[in-house]
């Protein structure tokens, strides 16, 4: 991920971010293969991101060939045309985006079910904290399950925020593109524009 001087890093911004996100996607690619990829839920805690996936999953055999894998936590807001910023500059068209990929190494892979188990009510606990439900353990509601799944433990060794939270340039030309984001009013086009506003806001603090 390009790392542009047009839209330096917020470290507490992506911090906030990832803790509102419920998905990512791990990159993993083993030794003379392609990368496999999967869009999985996750919990992070500090320098550590835990998450599960199906054994039979592609993305799992990869890991367990090569565990410097890639967690790319990631918020598609909106597309905007050129003419919104430059009515000449056909190259002010973007994307606006919030993203996070996380460099890391894969420092524990386990099928067993008392791990996945474990995996999963920390996992419950980050979603559904008052929710009501069979205690997640080996047994017969779940036991079949939990036998199909891994769970793997991905230290953090680096990571690369970036936030296009609108055009490049002044804060006049950000608001420009929220004000005709909600002025074209597609789906997603809202908030995306109450993201744009809310960075500049940061920025003014």
């Amino acid at each position: 991920m390009f790392a542009s001087s047009n839209y330096p890093p917020d470290q507490e911004a992506a911090d906030r971010f990832v803790a509102e996100m419920r998905h990512g996607t791990l990159i993993a690619c083993a030794p003379e293969g392609h990368p496999q990829v999967s869009i999985l839920p996750f919990v992070k805690s500090d320098e550590v991101i835990e998450l599960h996936c199906v054994q039979a999953d592609p993305t799992l055999d990869a890991v367990r060939a090569n565990p410097h894998v890639t967690f790319f936590v990631s918020d598609f807001l909106a597309w905007s045309p050129h003419d919104w910023v430059d009515e000449r500059d056909a190259g002010r068209a973007t994307l606006h985006f919030r993203a996070v990929a996380f460099e890391c190494d894969a420092e524990h892979v386990s099928t067993d079910s008392n791990d996945v188990a474990g995996a999963l009510q920390r996992l419950l606990r980050a979603y559904e904290p008052a929710g009501s439900y069979e205690p997640v353990e080996m047994g017969e509601f779940y036991g079949s399950r939990l036998q199909r799944l891994a769970t793997m433990r991905l230290r953090i060794v680096r990571r690369h925020i970036k936030f296009k939270e609108g055009p490049a340039g002044s804060a006049v030309a950000k608001q420009k593109v929220a004000d005709q984001l909600r002025q074209r009013a597609r789906a997603g086009d809202d908030r995306a524009a109450d993201v744009i506003e809310a960075s500049l806001k940061r920025r003014r603090l």
